[in-house]
């Protein structure tokens, strides 16, 4: 199977879905003034780093192949439902929900949104999300293959809660009474919060590695847990240093064979992948002569991860072609504000008003083998 075209269906028909353990969430947006006052905009829109995870992988994968719960409380707009349906009905569970939607803040030091440094904050309870929600009727899910490839972005602590429930849910089955999920192997890949980067963590996400498939920070971020100072304009070889680093660290402890990818993604730099089977670079789609087609990055990094488990899974292991998905999938992400939009032209799939299997395989051709 070519592996940089649309895979079968026979060939689906054996595998698993890719799933999210990212929460729906609905965004609201501030700016700060001179003075770091937040002033609200009216805008909301759809958030959460699972839903641009799956988008992406739906890119690259049939409806039926992706997986995203969303917890649909009595304020849901329809619009939204609208949004998500036109990505396929199959991938989508909306499991009712008492009371509000999750709802967070995204505030910007730019002048406009999607400018300048982002920080975050939840403006209602949330409700996270745990390998058994997959797979527990009346999951759609948990028919059939179970979910192959998992999205999990979240804090050290949810971490550990979903590495030790995988565990468990593989020896005794999925609990209440039931047997689902007895055997279940799904290939964790952790997107670490922001909030968790830190040295204080590092003890931490060494223990926890050996439990993903994929441990992938951004360059910032692994530089902040590793106690590394950033320049003020990073360089290939920070990214390099950051991972080999961190790799040391585990190496020291585990096994080869224990060892997750390490995958760093740096911006405009690119992503730099550290794995048992391949290492090197894969360049962002957008370089520096077309930075005027960059004109959000919010989302970019999930985009990157979703596309990475769509290639992952179709590409059956293999790291390169994998991080050449993740690229491209960003590279859609990236063009506007908000998830990319799905149309149909002539019986054919384009996003953004593109294909994305051409854009896949002109990325490949700029990437030596």
């Amino acid at each position: 199977m070519n592996v940089l075209s649309p895979p079968t269906n026979d060939f689906l028909a054996s595998k698993g879905r890719v799933a999210t353990l990212g929460m729906f969430i609905i965004d609201h947006h501030a700016l700060r003034d001179e003075s770091g006052k937040e002033i609200m905009t009216d805008d909301e829109s759809i958030g959460g780093g699972g839903v641009f995870a799956m988008t992406a992988a739906r890119m690259f994968l049939p409806p039926t192949q992706c997986g995203l719960l969303v917890d649909r409380g009595d304020d849901f707009p329809d619009t939204f439902t609208e949004i998500l349906e036109g990505f396929g009905k199959e991938m989508i569970w909306f499991r009712p929900r008492k009371g509000k939607t999750t709802r967070a803040l995204n505030i910007y030091s730019g002048r406009k949104i999607g400018e300048g440094h982002q920080s975050f904050k939840y403006l209602s309870p949330q409700l996270n999300l745990l390998p058994h929600d997959l797979i527990l009727p009346p999951s759609p899910f948990g028919v059939s293959n179970l979910p192959e490839y998992i999205h999990v972005v979240c804090r050290t602590d949810r971490a550990k809660l979903v590495s030790q429930e995988m565990d468990d849910i593989k020896l005794n089955g999925s609990g209440e009474g039931q047997r689902r999920g007895v055997g279940w192997n799904a290939n964790l890949v952790w997107e670490p919060m922001p909030s968790s980067c830190i040295p204080e963590e590092l003890d931490n996400m060494i223990d926890l590695a050996p439990s993903f498939k994929v441990f992938s920070p951004n360059l910032l971020e692994i530089q902040s847990i590793l106690s590394m100072t950033p320049r003020s304009t990073p360089q290939l070889t920070d990214a390099e240093e950051a991972a080999q680093s961190f790799y040391h660290l585990l190496a020291n402890r585990y096994e080869r064979s224990m060892i997750p990818a390490i995958i760093v993604r740096a911006g405009e730099l690119g992503a730099y992948t550290l794995s048992s089977t391949w290492q090197g670079w894969i360049p962002p789609y957008w370089n520096e002569m077309n930075q005027d087609k960059v004109i959000d990055v919010t989302g970019g990094g999930n985009s990157f991860l979703g596309g990475l488990c769509a290639g992952l899974l179709i590409s059956q292991g293999d790291m390169r072609t994998a991080s050449l998905y993740a690229s491209t999938a960003a590279s859609f992400s990236i063009e506007q504000r908000g998830l990319p939009r799905l149309t149909q032209s002539e019986g054919k799939e384009r996003w953004n008003d593109d294909d994305v299997w051409r854009r896949l395989r002109e990325l490949s051709g700029r990437v030596q083998t």
